[in-house]
């Protein structure tokens, strides 16, 4: 079913971008007129029409953002593969602490595509492994699941 195209998140989407999986996120220096990928997992779909990310406030990705304030997420869901481009993208700040120097954005859904080539099927969704202090790993990971929440 490649190509097929919505605008707003199906049930299984929103279940796959719930979980903090790990997901591409796209966005377009200006100054180089070239995309700017990074792999990131403090991800949350909020709703069908809202999806909501962090990133490390010093990242590159703060600075195009601000020049272009669109993005595309690539993520597995439901055995497929999908582009999720997002516009009206804005920082907000949560209300709760944080303990790193953070930047969070949201944005609003205007297109959701299936790009996985024909007659294929993504048997198992990515899983990241955290390669260091797996407890602090689990609490960081889930206070960033609260804040992008909330």
């Amino acid at each position: 079913m490649a190509n097929k195209m919505e605008h707003r998140l199906n049930l299984k989407q929103l279940e796959a971008l719930s979980d903090l999986p790990l997901v591409f996120l796209i966005t377009h220096d200006q100054s180089k007129s070239w995309p700017i990928t990074h792999a990131i997992s403090w991800v949350y779909a909020k709703d069908e029409q809202t999806v909501r990310f962090a990133i490390e406030a010093d990242s590159h990705i703060v600075k195009t953002l601000a020049e272009h304030p669109v993005f595309t997420l690539i993520f597995f869901a439901d055995q497929s593969a999908y582009s999720l481009t997002c516009t009206e993208v804005k920082r907000w700040d949560p209300t709760a602490e944080v303990p790193l120097k953070l930047a969070f954005y949201e944005g609003k859904v205007e297109e959701v595509r299936d790009i996985l080539f024909y007659g294929a099927a993504v048997s198992n969704r990515p899983r990241i492994e955290k390669t260091y202090d797996e407890t602090a790993a689990l609490r960081l990971d889930q206070q960033m699941h609260a804040i992008l929440k909330a």
